[in-house]
């Protein structure tokens, strides 16, 4: 049986991070035994997160991966980087995304064979509750991409997903920050994996959003950059 790796983004999580606790819980009941791992990408925290985890996770099975950049795809690469086999599953620690989707998107994994299967809000089935701010982003952020990357962009790519461990692309992937999921889903239609988008339900945690000013211009600039290097038209 391939194993299960349930992959943590963390930078500076300390004050929430505990709420997974539910979704661990979750996985124990639905899935079997040793069949799965909780992976934290640590990057490059500055507060007590490590502390946190060790003193609350200790009962699961856990690994815990350190950057010294605090871009989320740092955590991320130097994780596919160890080229465990088995499956990936990118994860939220404010339980935002419905946890049923892991359930499908692995039955889906499994018995039709897809490289990847995607989670997203644009889904015609998907539930979504959010404040208006977010759903503005997210609309002019779509706007943007689209006008970037035209028909490579057909779902929203800020989107958990689940895939195999031996997508040729992933060691291609560069340290971004907030555009890393976006540039993981253009690699995937560039390499041409068999994909497949399922609906997810997902509330928003916009008490402790970290989405601003400052984030949305530095996913701007990294969409650039990504444009430049690789779609050269």
């Amino acid at each position: 049986m391939k194993k299960i790796y349930f992959l943590f983004p963390v930078f500076n999580e300390s004050k929430r991070i505990t709420k997974i606790t539910s979704f661990f819980d979750w996985v124990s009941e639905n899935f079997e035994k040793s069949s799965y791992e909780f992976v934290f990408l640590l990057n490059a925290c500055t507060d007590n997160s490590e502390e946190v985890i060790k003193k609350n996770f200790s009962k699961y099975p856990i690994m815990i991966v350190k950057s010294d950049n605090k871009n989320r795809g740092s955590g991320l690469n130097i994780f596919y980087s160890k080229k465990f086999e088995g499956y990936y599953a990118i994860c939220s620690i404010d339980n935002a995304w419905s946890f049923e989707f892991y359930k499908r998107a692995y039955k889906l994994l499994k018995d039709e064979n897809y490289d990847i299967v995607y989670g997203p809000k644009s889904h015609v089935e998907s539930k979504i509750k959010t404040n208006l701010k977010r759903k503005i982003i997210s609309f002019f952020s779509r706007i943007y991409i689209k006008i970037l990357f035209g028909n490579l962009i057909n779902q929203d790519t800020q989107c958990i997903k689940f895939f195999n461990s031996d997508l040729k692309f992933l060691d291609q992937l560069h340290d971004y920050n907030y555009f890393a999921e976006t540039e993981f889903y253009l690699l995937s239609k560039i390499n041409n994996s068999n994909t497949f988008s399922i609906s997810v339900d997902v509330q928003n945690d916009t008490k402790n959003s970290k989405v601003n000013i400052k984030s949305i211009y530095s996913y701007m600039c990294e969409c650039i950059d990504f444009r430049l290097k690789y779609l050269k038209k």
